[in-house]
């Protein structure tokens, strides 16, 4: 049975979607624990996959029974999928974040989407669904198949919202069309040239018979842009305040923490398993106009936070700050900043999540998330507060946070590069991050006088449900503990599929 643990991990949520939408029909209420199996089991197939993966090294999984090309005598024609060190940690953070998410939706759809949820959990399952594909997949062309997957839902997700939700989906469809199209015309170049679609098999013949060759360098162009319209990643991050603003909050924290999160884990699949480093590095324009984007996204994205008093709209400006963190890292093209690239695609995956559910608890106790409007949200709401608390510490970088260490490899490799501005940037972010915790920490917190001092009239407590509070409380401590685990996943994952790398 263990064998079969690669095709589970999507087979399971694609099943739970399926019989979650036929279930709908004759008993709606069963659909959300139809769902919450289905990803139960893909949680515990990532979590065992995890564990092996550093005892028995890359695990595959061919579909089918395909036979194989003559021209390339070790390429499976087929369906193929992979598990290595790099994707064993993304679909843990996945896996995990989505069942805590499905766990933590249903008071919120059953409030905000009152007689209109009769498909919501099968979609939601459709995307884990699509996300765990792209992840997954050893085929560049079925990466393109589960985009799409994944963004139909998306799109779909978004528009169960309300007000200006509709638009906010339209918006998001045209700029994720755009992408997946420069992403499927990249993927006929080199297809064109190389003869495969397999990734296995292009991480050799890409550098060793095609380094020079212009169209497998226009396919690669065409395939970055396209995940950067994808991801959101500046100037192309137009659609995501809004489409995450507006959404259910159920939506949101499910999309903000995972989809921008695998967008950027596929441009890392095609950069360092595809190409090569030693071809980025070759390629120093677009390495310096990556460089220069990501240094751009961190202070649009942080100045824009800084300047919005919704705090949702606030942790989507984070969102776009963030992916500037990511790229940037990865286009450094160096040890520490690759390291830093893959170790905040988890670590900014679960204090995305954590950021989107402490604000879902508040939506959902005091009807609004106005930051003007959230006085006394300590005597209200102490552990959603403190929750949330963390969350900016490790949104900040502050030890022992997980945030404070892929921090400190970003700058690490900034400064090896000697790329100076984008260390400025990251600290302006982390300056930006430390003025809205203290905004809150003034308004939720000073703003009202202490409770417990006499002649004070006593502010009523009351949390969010527990299905809502525990999942916060988990992806919140889960910051600190992922913080203490470093040494590990830098050892034992990251390390081994970051090449050695001379220092420039």
């Amino acid at each position: 049975m263990t064998e079969h643990l690669p095709i589970l991990i999507v087979l399971a949520p694609l099943l739970g979607a399926v019989f979650a939408a036929l279930t709908s029909w004759f008993w709606p209420k069963l659909s959300l624990p139809v769902v919450l199996v289905g990803l139960a089991v893909s949680f515990v197939s990532s979590i065992l996959l995890v564990f092996q993966v550093p005892e028995t090294g890359v695990i595959h999984y061919q579909l089918g029974g395909w036979g194989k090309q003559k021209e390339y005598a070790d390429m499976v024609v087929g369906i193929q999928i992979s598990v290595d060190h790099l994707n064993g940690l993304v679909l843990a953070a996945i896996t995990t974040i989505a069942l805590l998410t499905a766990i933590y939706s249903q008071p919120t759809v059953e409030r905000e989407l009152k007689g209109q949820q009769r498909y919501f959990f099968s979609l939601f399952s459709l995307l884990v669904a699509g996300l765990l594909g792209i992840t997954i997949t050893g085929d560049i062309f079925n990466l393109y198949v589960f985009m799409e997957i994944a963004a139909l839902s998306s799109y779909a997700l978004i528009a169960y919202g309300k007000k200006r939700a509709y638009m906010a989906s339209f918006n998001y469809l045209i700029m994720g069309t755009m992408g997946a199209c420069l992403y499927l015309l990249g993927v006929g170049f080199v297809f064109v040239k190389a003869g495969t679609l397999n990734i296995e098999n292009l991480s050799q013949i890409i550098p060793q018979t095609l380094q020079d060759s212009q169209a497998v360098f226009v396919g690669f162009v065409l395939i970055m842009v396209g995940a950067w319209a994808k991801m959101a990643f500046f100037p192309m991050h137009g659609w995501l305040p809004n489409a995450y603003t507006y959404a259910p909050t159920a939506s949101g924290a499910l999309l903000a923490p995972l989809a921008t999160k695998v967008s950027v884990y596929a441009m890392l699949r095609i950069m360092v398993t595809v190409y090569s480093i030693d071809y980025v590095i070759n390629s120093p324009n677009i390495q310096t106009t990556a460089l220069l984007l990501s240094t751009i996204a961190i202070l649009v994205g942080s100045f824009f936070s800084l300047t919005q008093t919704n705090l949702r709209k606030i942790a989507c400006y984070f969102v776009v700050s963030e992916i500037g963190y990511m790229v940037g890292g990865a286009w450094l093209a160096n040890e520490p900043g690759l390291k830093g690239a893959i170790y905040h695609v988890v670590a900014d995956a679960a204090m995305t999540s954590a950021i989107f559910m402490v604000i879902g608890c508040i939506i959902y106790r005091l009807g609004q998330a106005d930051l003007k409007k959230i006085d006394g949200l300590y005597y209200k709401m102490p552990v959603t507060f403190i929750a949330l608390v963390i969350t900016m510490a490790a949104l900040i970088g502050v030890p022992p946070t997980c945030g404070f260490f892929s921090k400190f490899y970003l700058i690490e490799g900034a400064a090896q590069a000697g790329t100076w501005h984008f260390v400025i940037a990251l600290l302006i972010s982390s300056l930006v991050k430390a003025i809205i915790l203290f905004r809150i920490i003034e308004i939720g917190y000073n703003k009202v006088p202490n409770p417990a001092k006499e002649g004070n009239e006593a502010i009523p407590r009351k949390e969010a449900p527990l299905s809502m509070l525990i999942p916060t409380v988990v992806v919140a401590l889960g910051l600190i503990a992922l913080g203490l685990a470093t040494d590990t996943l830098i050892t034992d994952f990251i390390a081994h599929i970051v090449p050695k790398i001379p220092a420039s």
